[in-house]
């Protein structure tokens, strides 16, 4: 069996620097590189009053909403710049830009808490819990030793 490396260079990332500005988009476009966004889709998004944010992309409505990373956690983009072409050979990821915020967007539906990208945000909190440390208040069941365990 073959045993590919990753790596990830961290030492392109300015942290003094403004966090990019991202949006997660529900398709996949051709191109690699730099694109006006700040020209042709942000002017576009409006907001619906509930929090959920409206736009369009190539003619398809577009629903979303700004996500904050978790407190703990910095987002960063990464490039390939060089792609593996065996899985014996390395890959090196080098971080671009560091993020906290980002937009993503959902075609059509507004986003909800079963999205998959809000389920895997919920699991970060979710892993927290698991691997704290145990309660020494709390019995081999789950439950407290004693009302006043719990009752302040």
């Amino acid at each position: 069996t073959a045993n590919m490396s990753v790596a990830v260079d961290l030492s392109g990332v300015n942290y003094e620097t403004a966090p990019a500005k991202l949006h997660l988009l529900p398709c996949e476009v051709e191109h690699t590189g730099p694109a006006q966004v700040a020209h042709y889709f942000t002017p576009s998004i409006r907001d619906d009053g509930k929090g959920v944010l409206q736009a369009s992309f190539r003619g398809r409505e577009l629903r979303g909403e700004k996500v904050t990373l978790p407190e703990g956690y910095t987002g960063l983009v990464l490039k390939e710049k060089h792609k593996a072409v065996s899985d014996e050979e390395a890959r090196v990821f080098h971080a671009a830009q560091q993020f906290q915020e980002f937009t993503y967007w959902n075609m059509e539906t507004p986003p909800s808490k079963n999205d998959t990208l809000q389920r895997a945000l919920q699991w970060l909190e979710i892993s927290k819990a698991i691997h704290a440390p145990v309660d020494s208040n709390i019995s081999q069941n789950g439950s407290h030793t004693s009302v006043e365990d719990i009752v302040p």
